[in-house]
Parts: structure tokens; sequence; C-alpha cells
């Protein structure tokens, strides 16, 4: 992705000299992620990462500084923001909310390298998320999140309206998906914080272990059943769903954190709900160009469906 907001040197150099970490000698661009303008920036007390906030506004930057605040004071492997001497994490740069945080080391697995051993690394670490959860403040300020069905829906307009043609033959099918899936929930599956988002990408590891959770942008309250589903399509799936490093992530979560029976019951949907998020969200932000096809998420779909409810719960060793 491109570098979205350039500040200038002047108002850059100010606001770095503000967080009393010395002045800055060399900044560099991130072309990564979808969302967020990124810069790695060295100062004279070591190396940083800079983040332009470009959709959210103040108070939703405000919002997810906070949360990983929580996150890191309690255990959790995120990168804490940097305060100012005066005690501010955000601040404007550019006309953007912006934040500086540690830099850490670390490498992100692709596809191939995602063995059993990391799965159950990346289950465990969800489950610490679900279990150490939010703060009442926190949680009522992130709300149910941006993907909920009724997001779906409405989005689902725009995919009719896609510049690609498959993408537009999918947009009712989509939207009779949603509703039906939406239908069969378990509304009463256990809730409280969840990622929403952990993939490859936001995962950084260091000699085999996790060194970072990253990117709780997409943080919001909502059931953990459906936070899992997101992260077994994330990282189990290769051409099919990958049997052993899915059940070892699934072992790994269930360590930290038991699944009820109505959740292990509610899994399935929870999956199918969420190929529909990825399907759906990948083709109204237009994310085919850089390389996020919303045809991996109809395959997974594809997947789920042969399994069935009770073939995905064999596979899960549920």
């Amino acid at each position: 992705m491109a570098i979205r907001t350039i500040p200038n040197a002047s108002e850059l150099d100010v606001f770095l000299r503000d967080f009393g970490l010395g002045a800055p000698s060399r900044i560099c661009g991130i072309e990564a992620g979808t969302v967020n303008t990124s810069y790695a920036v060295t100062l004279e007390s070591g190396r940083y990462f800079l983040r332009l906030y470009e959709e959210q506004g103040h108070e939703g930057a405000t919002r997810e500084t906070a949360l990983l605040v929580h996150l890191a004071a309690s255990g959790i492997p995120t990168p804490m923001p940097i305060a100012t001497p005066s005690g501010a994490r955000v601040r404007t740069l550019a006309g953007k909310p912006a934040a500086l945080f540690p830099w850490i080391d670390g490498e992100m697995l692709c596809q191939r390298a995602v063995t059993p051993k990391a799965a159950w690394a990346v289950g465990n670490a969800l489950a610490r998320i679900h279990v150490i959860s939010a703060p009442v403040d926190i949680a009522h300020a992130l709300g149910g999140g941006r993907f909920g069905p009724q997001d779906l829906l409405a989005r689902c307009d725009r995919v009719a309206t896609s510049n690609d043609p498959d993408a537009r033959a999918q947009a009712e099918a989509l939207r009779s998906e949603v509703v039906n899936v939406t239908r069969r929930r378990n509304p009463a599956l256990a809730t409280g914080l969840v990622h929403g988002d952990l993939f490859r990408d936001n995962v950084l590891w260091q000699q085999g272990k996790i060194a970072a959770l990253l990117d709780f942008e997409s943080a919001y309250v909502g059931p953990f059943a459906y936070d899992l589903a997101v992260t077994i399509l994330s990282w189990c799936f290769g051409d099919t769903l990958l049997p052993d490093v899915a059940h070892a992530m699934v072992r790994g979560y269930r360590e930290e954190r038991e699944l009820s029976q109505s959740e292990r019951d509610g899994l399935f949907d929870e999956a199918i709900l969420a190929t529909l998020r990825f399907t759906i969200t990948r083709i109204t932000d237009e994310a085919i160009r850089i390389g996020k096809r919303w045809q991996r998420f109809v395959a997974r779909r594809n997947v789920l469906e042969q399994l069935g409810p009770q073939g995905l719960r064999k596979v899960l060793g549920l």
C-alpha cells in the first residue's frame, strides 16, 4: 500500500522531538498494511514505529491506544504506545491522529512456515486476550465492531456495483448467506474483547516465539468463538484446511480458555460468517489490487460447507 500521508519535515521534527527521545536521524515509509500510514523512525534513543491513523479520528485512535496500554500492562506481547512527558499518547501530525511505538524486531510467517507449534502459540495468545478482556470503560468505547451482519448487508449493495464482474455476480448470494447464517447464530455465546483480525501479518516472531501481536484497530466486544474462527481461517488454510495446524491452534486456545459446549456447537456458523465477512470486505475495499483476493474466502467457505458442523468439530478435536 502507498504511503497516504507525508508530513512536512518541520512538523514531523517537532512531533518527534516532543517525546523527549532525541532528534530524528532517519525516517522511512513502510509500504505495508491496508489502512494506515506507517513509518520506521530512528531517534537518538533508538528505533520506533510511527502510525498515522487514516480512517479513525482522534477519538478512535485514543480508544485503540488505551486498549494497547491495558493489554501490554496485562502481559500481552503488544507494543505499548509511547507517551510524551505530558502524558499524551495520541497527537496530531499532518492533520491526522498519530502515535509512536517502540520498534519490535521480528518476522511474519508465510503460510508454508506455519507449523502446528506456531498455530498452538497463536491460539494460546488469542485465548489470553479473551481471558484478560477489557475494562468496562474501554469495552464500552470499543462497541460492537464495524463488521457485524448489518454492516455486511450494507456492503452487499457495494458488491453489486463492484468494478469486478465476478464479484458483482456474487452480490445476491452473499446477501442471502449473511441473512441465513445470522438467523442460525447463537446470540448467547460468550463475549468479550476480541482482536477481530489476527492474520499472519499481525504477528511478529523471534526465534520461533511470538514477539508481538499487532493491529488491534478492528478490536471490539463480540463472541470469542467468532474470533477463534477468524484466526483459524487466517492461519490454518493452504489450498485447503490443514487439520494438524487447525487442531493445534484449538488445543493451544483450550489450554488457556476452555470452549463451552455452546461455543463448540456454534463454531461452524461463526466460521461461515467470518468467510462471508472477508469475502465482502475484500471486494468492497478493493483489496484485490494489493493481493488480498476475495476468492480465497469463497474457497474456504466451500471447504467448511463440505465438512459441515460435525466434520469441522472432528477436525478441530472438539
